[in-house]
């Protein structure tokens, strides 16, 4: 019995083939940042919560029966472990939206992705801008401003438990995170306002170019060779025989 072809096995269209590689990676790097800055938070605020337990609540728990002890934890465990299957059920959606974010209009980008030098150029742009400002931000503030800095930070060190500290950091976190997931946003959305501007203009021309090929293909062959000598200069016949150049110039128009 002849063995039947094989199949290649059908594969359902993946929203996120429409982004490159290392356009999933970065919306990777920028999720996968967020959740360990949420989890960092809210591991920072369990510590806080058990630190402050009164000592009370610890003896009447060690006098509760094992059973009971044992539920406890279990109902703790559960919790975490329905935090863990959100984090995993919202992973693809996330990135995709993460994607759609960070990425705008990416018909428009792919058909214009070997324009890096557009690219570099906005990214230098808005680094000149941020440095400004930073810079004025910096010149602007008083010697009072960073004395207060100073004595919040005496006052952290002086007061923050363990709890404290990592709320701190992942908080921290977190806003480092969100600025630079905005800068980079701001970015690639100028780039494609640029590359917006650029598609309009080139379709512009585009139509401008066949409405001029229409208008030379209705003309007579002495309105054509007026017409290619106003356009290039340059005259359409020698001694009586059309030129290469005017015949390459019909046939860009569509002209016979």
């Amino acid at each position: 019995m002849p063995r039947k072809p094989r199949r290649a096995p059908d594969r359902q269209e993946d929203p996120l083939d429409i982004y490159s590689t290392w356009d999933v990676r970065i919306a990777r790097l920028f999720y996968f940042s967020y959740v360990i800055a949420t989890i960092i938070i809210m591991v920072g605020t369990y510590v806080t919560f058990l630190i402050g337990i009164p000592a009370d609540v610890w003896t009447w728990y060690l006098q509760l029966e094992l059973a009971f002890q044992i539920a406890i934890w279990g109902a703790i465990i559960t919790a975490h472990v329905l935090v863990l299957v959100f984090f995993y059920a919202a992973f693809r959606g996330g990135i995709y939206r993460m994607c759609r974010i960070l990425y705008k209009n990416r018909k428009i980008a792919k058909k214009y992705e070997a324009k890096n030098l557009l690219r570099w150029l906005v990214g230098v742009l808005l680094l000149g801008i941020y440095f400004t400002v930073f810079a004025i931000i910096i010149g602007v503030m008083t010697a009072d401003f960073w004395d207060v800095i100073a004595r919040l930070w005496r006052w952290m060190v002086e007061n923050f438990n363990a709890g404290h500290w990592i709320l701190w950091i992942g908080v921290v976190i977190f806003c480092v995170v969100l600025f630079f997931f905005l800068m980079f946003v701001i970015w690639n959305h100028l780039v494609y306002l640029f590359l917006r501007i650029i598609v309009h203009e080139e379709e512009k021309e585009e139509v401008d170019i066949e409405i001029k090929r229409e208008r030379v293909q209705k003309m007579s062959e002495e309105e054509r060779m007026k017409e290619y000598a106003k356009e290039t200069g340059r005259a359409a016949t020698i001694r009586g025989r059309e030129t290469r150049a005017y015949k390459s110039w019909k046939k860009k128009m569509g002209a016979k």
